[in-house]
């Protein structure tokens, strides 16, 4: 109640202009406290359009990287907590979009509470799925070994939110290159997401896996040998009875017929066949649209290399 009494008598307005004041004022014991008033303010997902509206966003970037160190994390986090659940292009407009980067990279690290490796990973995310510049920038500033190791971790919405920004990050090229090279077991681990009980966890793994297969030819044939369970998860993918992971599932089994014809055999040849001819057999359904295309996408690359006849 206090913090929507302050917002409706302006408080960001007035902190926005301390922040711009005179540098001899602003101490670093003061920008801390600053950081800590917009913290508390931002806690409420509701009242965080109003922060953006009334500058709050442009008012934190600086905090976030100039200051305590106590203060700049509790700037960054409330930097978070806007770019978890705001358009990056009204909080943050121009160039000072790409400052916010850092201080959210910086959340990532181990030593900080998990609330905040949480909201830096949904904030990084939001700006991941923007643009291709924003994921450069987030890639320049180190933040795929992190990303990585919450993939892995066992509390379950790190998990996801780190696998929901990989699957925008895949986007870019270079991460895509790290997903090629050899010597390690990022693939497999998308694979065997894609597997995962976690509905959630399985939609970006399956995201990411669709547009790396799609992106990559050789990942088509890599992701067969780097475990012995993916024919199995793809057809559980192919077969789910959620229609967006299932159009992911379609969507890679359609990237790996297309990639090779000696796999395409192996996935004529099991039980992939009969799951794509039931689904492309399906009365047409504006819900299912996408998926039972997809499915008959497929059917005709097994035609094309002959390996089954037209219905007559």
């Amino acid at each position: 109640m206090r913090v929507k009494r302050l917002l409706k008598a302006g408080v960001i307005s007035a902190l926005a202009c301390m922040v711009k004041a005179d540098s001899a004022i602003l101490t670093d014991q003061t920008k801390e406290l600053l950081a800590r008033v917009f913290l508390a303010l931002c806690d409420n997902p509701k009242d965080r359009g109003t922060i953006v509206a009334q500058g709050g966003g442009k008012a934190l970037v600086p905090l976030a990287l100039e200051g305590t160190d106590v203060g700049k994390v509790k700037a960054a986090h409330a930097l978070a907590k806007i770019a978890a659940v705001s358009n990056p292009d009204m909080a943050f407009p121009g160039e000072r979009v790409y400052e916010v980067v850092r201080p959210l990279v910086s959340l990532l690290d181990t030593q900080r509470d998990g609330l905040q490796n949480y909201e830096a990973l949904l904030g990084l995310t939001n700006l991941s799925g923007r643009s291709e510049k924003l994921r450069q920038k987030i890639f320049k500033e180190r933040a795929l070994p992190d990303i990585e190791n919450y993939m892995f971790e066992n509390h379950d919405q790190l998990r996801q939110a780190a696998t929901e920004c990989m699957c925008n990050m895949v986007l870019h090229k270079e991460v895509q290159e790290r997903f090629l090279a050899d010597g390690n077991d990022r693939l497999k681990l998308l694979v065997l997401l894609c597997g995962e009980d976690d509905e959630k966890v399985q939609n970006a793994a399956a995201g990411a896996l669709a547009m790396l297969t799609a992106a990559q030819q050789k990942l088509c044939l890599k992701m067969t040998q780097v475990t012995t369970q993916w024919l199995e998860i793809l057809q559980r993918l192919c077969l789910h009875d959620q229609l967006c992971i299932q159009h992911r599932g379609l969507v890679i089994a359609y990237n790996l017929l297309a990639a090779d014809a000696e796999l395409a055999k192996t996935l004529v040849e099991s039980e992939l066949l009969e799951i794509l001819t039931v689904v492309g057999k399906q009365e047409p359904d504006e819900k299912k649209a996408a998926v039972i295309q997809t499915a008959r996408e497929c059917l005709v690359k097994c035609m094309d290399y002959g390996f089954i006849k037209p219905a007559s």
